[in-house]
């Protein structure tokens, strides 16, 4: 993966710190140590790409977009689980 790939994954990554009050370019460039130009433009490559928005108080936040993600994932996981239980149940019961 290239440089700028590995630095803006670093910088989507650090969203987590803080989801819901967001966190400002610079907490983000000095958590991770890179620059503020740099940070500004990646936080821009995923505002683009509706990954990050950028909250009235001026921080970046995962997008709603981000949220569905993981929404979706969740569901997905919750079926599955579900799903190999009733199986589980079906071979324990002997039913075939």
């Amino acid at each position: 993966m290239s440089t700028k790939g590995i630095r803006l994954l670093r910088v989507y990554k650090a969203l987590k710190a803080h989801p819901i009050i967001g966190i400002s370019n610079k907490e983000i460039a000095d958590g991770l140590g890179i620059s503020p130009v740099h940070v500004s433009r990646d936080l821009e490559d995923l505002i683009a790409e509706g990954l990050v928005q950028k909250l009235d108080n001026g921080n970046y936040a995962y997008s709603i977009q981000t949220l569905q993600i993981a929404e979706r994932f969740r569901r997905d996981q919750e079926r599955l689980k579900a799903r190999l239980g009733e199986l589980e149940q079906r071979v324990d019961a002997g039913i075939y």
